[in-house]
């Protein structure tokens, strides 16, 4: 016999959930329960059943009471013992659920005054677990079973608190956020809980959300109390705001104004008198920038509301160019909206950015555009604000379809270059027969004067007449033929030569590197160097104006000047050349390899060599640290794969991309990097990396492709896991055909592979991938009608993944029992199941499989009956699912209609 009080009362006898007949034997039970064994009194009974006067012959009725409940308990009747003036009920350790809960609070309690949170941790999340509801919920509340209910109910909270302590004392919890979040939505009033959810919000870098918990709390607590928070609550309040950092009020993302900016006034009365939209085109180096950003500074004023930057590196030789996707992600961010909120595709984001500046007036500078494919997505789509592109494309399509207003920028005047070179060296030094030659050479490029007055800055001790003679000479690839870039090229190598021997050579080496902007530790391992020796290098080059740090501890520069050191690679000799690429390379490989590791701890890892000397990988201690380092830097890590030729390494690069970009929903992305990878790991007849490679491909292509792309690339997977011997490989196979045979609509085949797989992970020793496989059993034959084996499977598969701490693991099982229990009828359960399914979801930042989640918990509200909810939770799903091009899409749209 067991009995389930939290929640509906229940008696479970041989396995089988036994009715307990009507509310009045309800209560006798609960009643005989909460005395834990003691005597219940007849008379006690009478008073608590008839609180209001009781019926003729009360006795007799709770006599026949009691004679119902030994009918229910079956072969276990004598338990329930008759003593004098009433009646006890026997119920063994093990035997109640209450029991149960106790224990293990009593137990974790325990653990934890002896030094030991994680037991503690975990025997708290175990007593959390067999809380399934409020105690006795079908029972009439009488006094002693209402205080019972209290009592129990104070002592989950209390756990729940403790618990809560030990996670935030151990740090990098993903799921605290969102389970406090619930909880203090259950006890707004709870101080402890508020609290708690306040610290885990500042440390995840939400301080605008813990503050504002504390305002609505105080503001509940004064409402409906009439009280102030706590002397704890308002503590920490204080200390919140003791560290908090100012809020900015709107954005403000101009870059500085301009040193020394001279003359284009017809240009700067134009842009005057542009309203919604504005363009500035001209050849490189030419001043559109340094335009943009001057009007920008003289008109913000006009844009009280804010101004947005962002340089979009349209023209950059190594294609580059920042995809409008990741822009919008960074306005968006600018303009208050939470991460959480920022949906994944360019169109979500895209509108979701226009509605942010409805009614406003902004300023959004869009430097440096490629195209008009690149700028259309980032324009605002309201009156009263004003878009301003520079681009060396004409970008005639938004000034034929958008009504652009259009600025054409030429090189300046001999009088206004040698105003912006006197303004920069200073006026002392105007004039006189060297100043004249040097303006006449750089002919009337801004970026050309700017860089020769940087590099004079910096050498005090040369002449301008040294300079002018080394630009007229071509000892420094002398300035040619009027075209703009040949006259750039020779500044720049002038600027170069004068940096010392270890700048000038990272500056080469940095024509090697592929991406965008590079940080301090890549940069140290292209040179070989320390990361102090590479910082204090860079900033070198940054004050030489050949790199700018445009984020903290990140560098790039103009694309001229990127290209320029492009050449210069070429002059490295060729073993240094490859030595610096294949330090960069591993620097790449090791810090992903770890960052996938902190992303999905249970994948089976893969084998690296030992880094080359002088690379120096990041080592990134938490999943949040993981998952910012690939969101900064996965668009150069698929450039690599794509083009790093014939290495060993490639594969194993694509394969530490594959759970971040299946997380993240990056489709195309992840079938371009694991062909890549397969491609080289044939090059180079590495069988372990065609194997993965082609497995990463075959889930790839499968989820974001084609079908007979998917079924070619698994059967060569599986054929090269099986001539390897390699068993978690073969197990990774059956689970991918579970999910095709899923797709088919054959579940009988389904849980054959499942099962074929579990088989794999034994003999792999892999305890989370048996979870797995055994949560996916359990999936399929529920999908087949057999539900209560069903159910009987996920649940050995949820003690594997709990035990293994496979989160993932869990929050499929989760969703597979929240479907089980939903069809079983038990929607309490299926709710509390999906829920659970969709933190630990959310917790990852998974974004696929949470749709079909979400979903079920919708129609689970649907099934009771609950119509509004079970809408507003499917219009959730719908909003993830067209971000992905989901394939539920369709499904979910159906629900809706």
């Amino acid at each position: 016999m067991f009995v389930r009080s939290l929640g509906p009362l229940e008696l479970v006898v041989c396995g089988d959930a036994v009715p307990i007949g009507t509310p009045r034997t309800r209560s006798v039970l609960a009643m005989l329960l909460a005395r834990r064994g003691g005597l219940v009194t007849v008379d006690q009974l009478i008073d608590e059943l008839w609180p209001d006067g009781p019926p003729a012959d009360p006795r007799m009725l709770v006599h026949g009471q009691v004679s119902r409940l030994r009918r229910v308990l079956g072969q276990d009747r004598d338990r329930l013992v008759t003593r004098k003036p009433g009646y006890m009920l026997h119920v063994g350790e093990q035997e109640w659920d209450v029991l149960l809960f106790e224990q293990s609070i009593a137990d974790a309690r325990a653990a934890r005054a002896a030094g030991q949170p994680e037991r503690g941790s975990k025997l708290f999340g175990e007593a959390q677990r067999v809380w399934t509801g409020e105690p006795f919920a079908d029972v009439p509340p009488t006094p002693t079973i209402a205080a019972t209910a209290t009592d129990l109910h104070e002592l989950r909270l209390a756990g729940l608190a403790e618990w809560f302590e030990l996670r935030l004392e151990a740090g990098g919890d993903p799921e605290l956020v969102a389970e406090l979040t619930h909880h203090v939505a259950e006890h707004p009033l709870r101080e402890q809980l508020v609290a708690q959810l306040m610290l885990a919000l500042h440390r995840s870098g939400r301080q605008a959300d813990a503050l504002a918990t504390y305002r609505s709390t105080r503001e509940r607590l004064v409402r409906e109390l009439g009280a102030e928070p706590g002397a704890e609550l308002q503590h920490l309040h204080k200390e919140l705001l003791r560290t908090a950092e100012p809020l900015p009020q709107k954005a403000s993302q101009l870059p500085l104004g301009v040193r020394g900016f001279v003359g284009r006034r017809a240009e700067l009365a134009s842009l005057d008198a542009a309203t919604a939209l504005a363009t500035i085109t001209g050849t490189a180096g030419v001043g559109k920038s340094a335009l943009a950003v001057h009007w920008a500074h003289r008109a913000q004023d006009r844009f009280p509301d804010g101004q947005l930057f962002v340089n979009l590196r349209g023209f950059d030789p190594r294609r580059s160019a920042l995809d409008p996707g990741e822009v919008l992600f960074g306005f968006l961010q600018a303009l208050g909206v939470s991460t959480e909120r920022i949906p994944s595709s360019t169109e979500s984001r895209a509108a979701l950015y226009r509605s942010a500046l409805a009614g406003k007036r902004v300023l959004v500078v869009l430097d440096n555009a490629r195209d008009i494919e690149q700028v259309r997505p980032l324009l605002p789509g309201s009156t009263g604000s004003l878009a301003l592109v520079t681009s060396r494309d004409q970008l005639t399509g938004l000034v034929a379809v958008e009504g652009a207003h259009p600025v054409s920028l030429d090189v300046l005047t001999d009088a206004e270059a040698a105003d912006l070179l006197s303004a920069r060296l200073g006026q002392q030094v105007r004039g006189g027969e060297a100043f004249d030659r040097i303006v006449r050479r750089c002919a009337g490029l801004p970026l050309a004067l700017a860089v020769v007055a940087a590099s004079s800055a910096v050498q005090p001790g040369l002449s301008l007449a040294a300079i002018a003679s080394d630009l007229e000479t071509g000892a420094l690839d002398a300035f040619g033929g009027g075209d703009p870039q040949a006259d750039l090229r020779s500044v720049f190598s002038w600027s170069y030569r004068v940096l010392t021997a270890d700048a000038a050579r990272l500056f080469r080496l940095l024509g090697l590197h592929p991406g965008p902007d590079i940080s301090i530790a890549a940069a140290a391992s292209l040179c070989g160097a320390p990361s102090p020796v590479a910082r204090r290098l860079l900033s070198e080059l940054n004050r030489a104006h050949l790199v700018v740090q445009h984020h903290q501890g990140r560098f790039s520069s103009h694309d001229l000047l990127r290209a320029y050191a492009g050449e210069l690679a070429e002059t490295l000799d060729p073993t240094h050349r490859e030595a610096a690429l294949a330090r960069l390379l591993d620097h790449y490989l090791h810090t992903a390899h770890g960052a996938a590791r902190r992303l999905d701890p249970h994948r089976e890892p893969i084998t690296l060599d030992a880094a080359a000397p002088g690379a120096v990988p990041v080592a990134l201690s938490s999943y949040g640290e993981a998952m910012a380092w690939f969101e900064a830097e996965h668009t150069l890590l698929v450039g690599l794969v794509d083009r790093a030729g014939d290495d060993r390494r490639i594969w194993k690069l694509a394969w530490t991309l594959n759970t971040y970009l299946r997380w993240r929903g990056y489709g195309q992305d992840w079938i371009r990097s694991q062909r890549a990878g397969l491609a080289a790991a044939v090059r180079v007849d590495d069988l372990v990396g065609q194997a993965n490679s082609a497995f990463g491909l075959a889930m790839a292509e499968f989820r974001h492709g084609g079908r007979a792309a998917a079924d070619t690339a698994l059967s060569l997977a599986d054929e090269h896991f099986r001539s390897l011997g390699d068993h978690y490989g073969m197990a990774s196979v059956c689970h991918q055909r579970c999910l095709i045979s899923e797709s088919d609509g054959d579940h009988g085949a389904a849980f054959e592979h499942a099962f074929a797989g579990l088989g794999h992970y034994r003999l792999a020793g892999h305890a989370a991938g048996q979870g797995r496989a055994l949560g996916a059993m359990g999936w399929f034959q529920a999908k087949q009608g057999n539900l209560r084996q069903g159910l009987d499977y996920n649940q050995a598969a949820l003690a594997l993944s709990q035990a293994a701490k496979d989160l993932l693991g869990e929050a499929n099982t989760w969703d597979s029992i929240g479907h089980i229990q939903r069809e079983l009828g038990e929607f309490d359960e299926a709710e509390t199941a999906y829920r659970r399914s969709i933190a630990i979801y959310r917790g990852l930042g998974e974004r696929f499989n949470v749709v079909s989640t979400i979903i079920g918990l919708g129609d689970t509200q649907a099934a009771r009956g609950a119509t509004g909810r079970a809408k507003d939770t499917w219009r959730e799903a719908r909003t993830i699912a067209t971000d992905l091009d989901h394939p539920a899409l369709e499904l979910v749209k159906a629900r809706l209609a």
